[in-house]
């Protein structure tokens, strides 16, 4: 929530540029990094501090495939062509701030690149949450977003 000082109160304090903001009006945790290893199904419990009611919402959570280079480096853009995945989504309780985000076993499978021992692969998450709402009523929050890593499995060789 931004504060506004009160020019009459005697701690008023100058006036910043235009160009220099100071603060974020809209915080976040940061990017998160969500580890996987190839072939491993995970189910995320995702907790909304801010809603009490997702009966009306709708969630929907991706999985971009990155440009991996087969190096294991973090890739800083999607992968031309590559696989989006929409995430199932468990939320037998809609009544309630909670929902399961499904992070299936077989995400990779058609990405262009596998990881190998030593060389994991990324794709790009995010996860947005609409709360039903109509025009200018309606709020879509985007309260996860980062990187999937997917790690190396003999099994899945």
């Amino acid at each position: 929530m931004a504060r506004i000082n009160n020019p009459k109160s005697g701690n008023a304090m100058g006036r910043s540029r235009i160009t220099s903001p100071s603060q974020d009006t809209i915080r976040d945790d940061g990017t998160s990094l969500i580890s996987i290893v190839d072939g491993e199904q995970i189910q995320i419990e995702i907790t909304v501090g801010w809603m009490t009611d997702l009966s009306s919402s709708t969630i929907t959570a991706k999985v971009v495939e990155g440009a991996n280079d087969g190096a294991g480096a973090v890739p800083k853009t999607a992968q031309a062509g590559g696989v989006v995945t929409t995430l199932p989504i468990i939320d037998s309780v809609t009544t309630d701030n909670k929902f399961k985000m499904v992070i299936p076993e077989n995400l990779i499978d058609s990405w262009n690149i596998a990881p190998t021992a030593d060389s994991p692969v990324y794709g790009f998450i995010g996860l947005e949450i609409d709360d039903g709402g109509v025009g200018d009523a309606k709020q879509v929050w985007k309260p996860l977003r980062g990187l999937v890593e997917v790690l190396y499995s003999p099994s899945e060789a």
